[in-house]
């Protein structure tokens, strides 16, 4: 395994634009095993969450681990091997592309390589210094490993990065078993690139919650605040103070503050004293779950109150 890490950090880095922020399910490429993976937010690189497979019918379990794969994802075709590849941070290239391995739920190791493809044809697409010939132009076999700088197939990982090179890795050794320099290797490893792993995305309105649900016993959490604050509620219009929460909600009502910030609402600037007062006085509070999005264990809520 240390060989395995040690030799990939040998090549230059490399990945293309992914999936961001949604649970999901996804299936491995003979569908016998499913992937899900639920996030606890919609932010751009949550990786609060919880990510298990099943067999296909859903009813036998295989793992479970408290992680939200944000990325692009694959899934042996044993089920026991999970791919893992992070291309992007708020939603810019990363320097350096990073690639996970999970075996039956448990991380087996990460390494770093170079950007995806994609990013420095999209570079040169940007820069308007595409070749009208050779094999840069457009169109070309470039442009084909760029709009395939991940996918699984037979169990094997296929990675372009830039140089350009291909890379190989085999799901159930989780261990790196080619590097191609250029098109011609892309080309001559090509012979069956399917679409990404094919995956629904949970997008519909019941997956998106966003202002903090009722507090189990009615009580109206803005006067929670207001009390904790020793200030008033406000409308927008009168306030004095802008107050920023964060909540986690879990799906049995208890809560846990991950935010809780006030600012000026002349200035716009952080009121740091009465922020670690309203933390300290907010007192320990249940709420009502309905919106916690389905089969979700968790969720977090964020909203704006107003205070003077």
């Amino acid at each position: 395994m240390r060989f395995f890490l040690a030799f990939l950090l040998w090549f230059p880095l490399a990945c293309s634009a992914q999936f961001k922020g949604v649970s999901y399910e996804l299936r491995n490429e003979i569908g016998t095993y499913v992937l899900t993976s639920k996030t606890f937010s919609h932010r751009i690189n949550n990786e609060e969450g919880v990510t298990s497979v099943t067999d296909k019918t859903g009813e036998k379990s295989l793992y479970q681990f408290d992680e939200f794969l944000n990325g692009f994802v694959g899934l042996s075709n044993d089920g026991r091997t999970i791919v893992h590849v992070q291309s992007e941070n708020n939603s810019e290239p990363l320097a350096k592309l990073k690639i996970t391995f999970y075996r039956d739920g448990k991380k087996f190791d990460t390494v770093e390589l170079g950007k995806l493809l994609k990013y420095e044809l999209d570079g040169v697409i940007k820069s308007e210094k595409l070749p009208k010939s050779g094999w840069l132009r457009n169109d070309s076999l470039l442009h084909k490993m760029a709009s395939n700088a991940f996918y699984i197939t037979d169990d094997k990982v296929f990675v372009s990065i830039d140089g350009p090179l291909l890379l190989v890795f085999d799901m159930n050794k989780m261990f790196h078993i080619y590097t191609g320099n250029g098109a011609n290797h892309f080309q001559q490893n090509y012979y069956s690139i399917p679409n990404l792993p094919f995956r629904t995305e949970f997008t519909s309105s019941e997956y998106f919650p966003k202002e903090i649900p009722q507090t189990e016993n009615g009580r109206d959490f803005d006067a929670i605040i207001a009390n904790a604050a020793k200030l008033k509620s406000a409308i927008p219009e009168e306030a004095l103070y802008r107050v920023e929460m964060e909540v986690l909600v879990r799906v049995d009502g208890t809560s846990e503050i991950r935010k809780a910030a006030v600012f000026s609402t002349k200035t716009n600037i952080l009121d740091e004293k009465l922020s670690e007062q309203l933390k300290a006085n907010l007192p320990t509070t249940r709420f009502q779950t309905a919106t916690i999005p389905p089969k979700h264990p968790a969720w977090i809520f964020s909203e704006s109150f107003w205070l003077k």
